[in-house]
């Protein structure tokens, strides 16, 4: 039997746009589905909430099933998600001190972690205190891909500067009164900063890995199986709403809808500018929501993933990496929700390219 009646996980953060999309523009409702957004303030409290059953399903970062399956939450509820609801979209962003410290870098990885370095080591020789850095989840692609520049760059994530996680609405809070330094964060947190005249984005992170998943729509494995047609429904909904979203003037839409929806405490203009990419240049988060193959589960992210988890030491032991891919970020349901998904309008054109 199909549950109509869904009670979804968000975080106010501009790629959870595709939630309220499906919402407002009737494909839940198309689908059969009645969903309630739930606005939620931190990963960790979004993954408990969806574990103990308060959550039919929820908006996670992409490496969350894996780590919940493999027990390394410490949770151990097995959890899986079968659509890809947002690539890109992040950014490091650093302070005005530090960005001038670094000699105003441009937005280029090598350049600015070579900028990074040499404060560091000036740092180091007159003294002073390690540079914080903060991410919004330890298992998130934003922790990775900070730990993957700064490691190429020479610095020791766990040596040469102290990394913390903050939940996303709070990292401008922190970097406005110096508790950290930097931060990899989704949009529009990172453009927030620099409206605000607090903090300067060094670059984005598809400069960093390209197209890499960043946030998925997850459920735990127990109510997948209980609610198997359900879950179909609810991913075929998402798909569509996806494709809408990469329709011409649709993104200008969305980003109406953001602002209306007063979901997200940042500036307007950062969350227009989020997802028209308008103004920004190199700096624009570049997200995509549902063009082409863009929405399904990609093995690869999975497995990059894991050896990001083995190499910063969240994971140890043998592992069986093909079957834990496959259980957790879930292509066959894709598949299979793809064949509801109703096909967009006749006439509508696509303005948006896969990076």
């Amino acid at each position: 039997m199909k549950r109509a009646r869904l009670r979804i996980g968000m975080l106010p953060l501009a790629d959870a746009v595709p939630l309220l999309v499906a919402r407002d523009m009737g494909f839940f409702a198309g689908q059969g589905l009645d969903v309630t957004l739930s606005l939620e303030g931190s990963w960790a409290g979004i993954r408990d909430k969806l574990a103990a059953g308060m959550l039919d399903a929820a908006q996670l970062l992409a490496p969350m099933p894996l780590a919940a399956n493999l027990g390394a939450d410490r949770l151990g509820v097995p959890m899986e998600a079968a659509i890809v609801l947002s690539r890109n979209g992040s950014s490091i962003t650093v302070s005005n001190e530090l960005f001038l410290a670094m000699g105003s870098p441009p937005p280029d990885p090598v350049a600015a972690g070579q900028a990074l370095w040499r404060v560091i080591e000036a740092d180091r020789v007159a003294g002073r205190p390690r540079r914080t850095f903060a991410h919004v989840f330890p298992f998130s692609a934003h922790h990775y891909l900070l730990r993957d520049w700064l490691d190429a760059a020479g610095i020791e994530p766990d040596r040469d500067v102290d990394v913390v996680v903050i939940p996303p609405p709070l990292m401008l809070e922190h970097l406005r009164s110096g508790r950290v330094d930097g931060y990899c964060v989704g949009a529009p947190w990172g453009m927030a900063a620099e409206i605000e005249g607090v903090g300067r984005r060094l670059m984005p992170t598809h400069l960093l890995r390209m197209d890499c998943a960043d946030k998925v729509l997850g459920v735990t494995r127990e109510w997948a199986m209980l609610n198997a047609q359900t879950h179909l429904s609810l991913i075929a909904a998402l798909i569509e709403a996806g494709r809408w979203l990469e329709q011409a003037d649709h993104r200008e839409q969305a980003a109406q809808m953001l602002v209306d929806s007063r979901l997200i405490a940042a500036p307007h203009e950062s969350l227009l500018r989020a997802l028209t990419d308008e103004g920004d240049g190199v700096y624009a988060p570049r997200f995509v929501f549902g063009v082409g193959d863009s929405a399904k589960p990609r093995h690869e992210d999975a497995r990059w993933f894991l050896s990001q988890m083995r190499r910063w030491d969240q994971v140890n032991g043998p592992i069986d990496v093909d079957a834990l891919v496959q259980s957790s970020h879930r292509l066959g349901l894709y598949e299979q929700a793809e064949s509801l998904a109703r096909a967009p309008a006749a006439g509508d054109v696509v303005a948006r390219c896969l990076h």
